[in-house]
């Protein structure tokens, strides 16, 4: 339904009007959509506002959910927009959000952050890369199909949050209610920084999941022991505090010497293969650019890129989230708490189970309670969960991206088989589209551009080179021939979009007496007409000259 013609007359259109493209992004930048701040939240409904009716301007269906705050934080908003041209289209899902972390008063700043500033070529701004950039440049590139074709090359829904440091849990229960909006798409996208090497994008096929944890220890409020009123009077050292054993229970989750942990988690993990390994050697992550972004003194495999990529992008990890003290009732119990919970999460990557990570977690603080003699109760419960996912590398969603790039970069594309992103979000909307939906992570900018850094920036020519990727985008997943989903969804062929085009074919289809041949008389006669339920004569009846049923052969 589309052909490059139109592609060449999108792109001209494009930078034609480049500048326009660059304003507009400057005043999305202006907004200081921080999240979390009562300060902000009129700022943060305004960009929700405006984003709501540009792409209300673009005839998508828009729904605007408003999500009431607690308090001493701000409102939350979700856009769930939906354009829908014809059945005989790929339905697409771009998912992105807006919210920027705020800048601290000695954050090296070179340029006001919320502005866009063009120096020399490079454009810098909050949100530039990670969250404001992305969403924008895929409208942009929508509106320009707009312009030239006044149609839609394929389906497309889009969600916008506004708040996703706030973690996921508020965005899952919106789309556990709306399992309808979600059940035809065939494709979900989604932004990464994977630009390995200055010719190198990186797509990913494997997604992370992650189990999380809450290990809680509580004082004993019993009775003493005798060894402990033994204690007290010789002037022994008391019992440890809860606080104390919680500690000392979360320490061994590290301890490589006395715990099977790290090992435990490392098994069912997909093998690396020498093709990602070649990956590995391309990529130009530098160990030490990494440790001064991160603080760290010291990382394992340090002494080795490949190996350190490896263990960064394919082996599950631990991460630490918070300890927090129940509801003080006395000022005792402030200075000394008695419930303690500590928060924590174990990333899992394909082929790992969930039921295996959490045995393995809960037996090693089984041995580790024992160990150390703790006294105090501890329990330890699971508090979300989602599985990993892993997909071909020649799908025909990744092959259409690799086309892409090709025609826009002159590059190709590297497709790994065991490097996976942690975007829980995916993982999520996936169990309500299709059953064979892929997920696909476009490189947006280079992997040395970490999100919400200082100083956030990328050239111009990046910018308008991202804007002809998403309209080319558009047109190869155009281009792979898309599936009935009349299994799954009854009457989805029948059903009308925004466009004039029909899919003769896929309506005839349904029909008791199936038939590619669309003949020139009336519906109601092809109905009428007798079906041939009898066998056609074989040879033999057709030598002799005799019907089947005349044959008393």
């Amino acid at each position: 339904m589309v052909n490059q013609t139109e592609l060449d007359d999108v792109q001209d259109h494009l930078y034609m009007r480049a500048d326009d493209h660059l304003s507009e992004l400057d005043s999305m930048l202006k907004i200081q959509s921080i999240p979390n701040d009562p300060k902000f939240e009129q700022q943060n409904k305004q960009i929700i506002n405006r984003l709501a009716e540009r792409l209300t301007e673009l005839e998508f269906d828009v729904e605007l959910v408003e999500i009431k705050a607690k308090e001493d934080q701000a409102t939350h908003y979700v856009i769930f927009a939906s354009y829908f041209s014809t059945p005989a289209k790929n339905v697409m899902l771009i998912y992105g959000h807006v919210d920027v972390p705020p800048v601290g008063e000695m954050d090296p700043w070179l340029h006001p952050p919320f502005q866009l500033t063009e120096v020399k070529g490079m454009l810098y701004g909050r949100g530039l890369t990670s969250s404001k950039g992305p969403i924008l440049c895929w409208i942009q590139a929508i509106d320009a199909w707009f312009s030239k074709t006044g149609d839609l090359p394929v389906n497309i829904k889009i969600i916008i949050d506004s708040d996703k440091s706030s973690g996921t849990q508020t965005l899952r229960d919106l789309i556990g209610s709306r399992k309808d909006f979600f059940r035809s798409v065939d494709l979900l996208v989604g932004r990464t920084n994977l630009w390995i090497a200055e010719k190198v994008p990186m797509l990913t096929t494997s997604h992370s999941g992650y189990v999380y944890f809450e290990l809680e220890v509580k004082a004993n409020r019993g009775r003493k022991s005798k060894d402990s009123d033994i204690e007290a009077n010789c002037g022994c050292k008391p019992d440890r505090d809860p606080m104390a054993e919680l500690c000392l229970l979360m320490n061994t989750l590290t301890d490589t010497k006395k715990g099977l942990l790290v090992e435990g988690l490392k098994r069912h993990v997909l093998p690396v293969t020498q093709h990602d390994w070649d990956i590995f050697c391309k990529a130009e992550v530098g160990v030490q650019e990494y440790k001064e972004i991160t603080g760290a003194q010291g990382i394992p495999h340090e002494r080795s890129q490949p190996e350190f990529l490896k263990n960064r992008w394919c082996m599950p990890s631990l991460s630490f989230h918070s300890v927090v003290q129940s509801h003080t009732v006395s000022h005792r119990d402030f200075n000394m708490p008695t419930q303690i919970v500590a928060r924590f999460s174990v990333k899992l990557v394909p082929d790992q189970s969930i039921k295996y990570a959490s045995f393995v977690v809960r037996d090693h603080l089984d041995q580790a309670y024992i160990r150390l003699k703790c006294k105090h109760r501890a329990y330890l419960r699971v508090v979300d969960q989602l599985s990993p996912l892993n997909e071909a590398r020649n799908a025909p969603f990744n092959l259409a991206a690799c086309r892409a790039y090709e025609s826009v970069y002159n590059v190709r594309a590297a497709i790994p088989a065991t490097v996976n992103v942690c975007m829980p979000i995916m993982n999520e909307l996936r169990r309500y589209c299709m059953s064979n939906v892929q997920v696909v992570g476009l490189p947006f900018c280079s992997v040395h551009v970490q999100p919400n850094q200082v100083n956030e920036s990328f050239t111009k020519d990046e910018y308008l080179k991202n804007l002809e990727l998403f309209t080319t985008f558009l047109f190869e997943v155009a281009l792979v021939p898309s599936e009935c989903k009349c299994t799954e969804i009854p009457d989805f062929c029948f059903e009308k979009g925004k466009s004039t085009d029909t899919d003769f074919i896929r309506m005839m289809e349904p029909r008791p007496h199936n038939t590619h041949v669309l003949y020139e008389i009336d519906e109601k006669e092809i109905d009428r007409t007798k079906p041939v339920d009898d066998a056609l004569p074989n040879v033999k009846n057709i030598l002799l000259g005799k019907d089947k049923a005349d044959d008393t052969l």
